[in-house]
């Protein structure tokens, strides 16, 4: 009978000590810069040499997907795809005639990050091919338009790059953050074929004359974005 008045207290002492235990936060290491990243950016092409002469600049939009080979997220395989317009004309007919000359590109290869605080930065180098290509678009408002390709060109395509991350919401327990990205690269395409804004003219009977430029085709383009991790 002694004894019971101990035995109480040490079950008790254990109920205390489970009891606290289940209530602490388990402490477990987050990785903020290890999960894949999407990213979405407004892009600025400057053309560069040969190019200049013919077009001075093209915009458009881009993403990238970025795939991390080690939890700290340091190396990536990274997967870009860019649609930059340097032409965009609206001929006053019917149905309304529109043409654009555009530059899309699809590039892959390794990335390398460097910082695990709010800003981080990041270089790459990759390779793929751009699709040059000048459209023309019938649209008499009322039925589906019709696109017609009016010259194409495919390239290699090689390219060096970098920027910088800066964390706008860090993740929380979703393990989701949100970036801001700006960053800059220099584009080879070599040589390519594709019309500028002089190089389409309207003849009497409504069709249209188009005058290809072949030249080397390099840019450096500025970009301006988002990222997010997903988890």
């Amino acid at each position: 009978m002694r004894r019971l008045p101990a035995l109480c207290i040490g079950v008790l002492f254990a109920l205390v000590s489970t009891t606290a235990a289940a209530q602490k936060p388990s402490l477990r290491p987050v990785s903020r810069w290890g999960a894949p990243e999407l990213g979405l950016n407004l892009s600025l092409g400057l053309g560069r040499g040969e190019f200049q002469s013919f077009v001075k600049a093209a915009g458009g939009i881009g993403v990238y997907f970025a795939m991390p080979l080690d939890q700290g997220g340091v190396f990536a395989i990274r997967g870009d795809f860019s649609v930059l317009y340097h032409n965009y004309n609206t001929w006053v007919l019917y149905p309304v005639v529109s043409t654009k000359s555009y530059v899309s590109t699809l590039r892959v290869g390794p990335q390398l990050a460097i910082g695990s605080g709010p800003i981080r930065l990041y270089g790459f180098v990759a390779g793929g091919f751009s699709y040059f290509s000048t459209d023309l678009d019938l649209d008499d408002g009322w039925s589906c338009g019709v696109t017609t390709t009016l010259n194409d060109d495919f390239t290699w395509a090689a390219e060096g790059g970098g920027g910088v991350r800066i964390a706008i919401r860090t993740p929380g327990e979703s393990g989701r953050g949100l970036s801001l990205d700006l960053g800059a690269r220099t584009l080879h395409n070599g040589q390519a074929t594709y019309v500028t804004a002089a190089g389409i003219t309207q003849n009497s009977d409504g069709s249209f004359t188009v005058r290809p430029i072949r030249s080397d085709a390099n840019l450096l383009v500025f970009h301006v974005g988002f990222s997010a991790q997903l988890r």
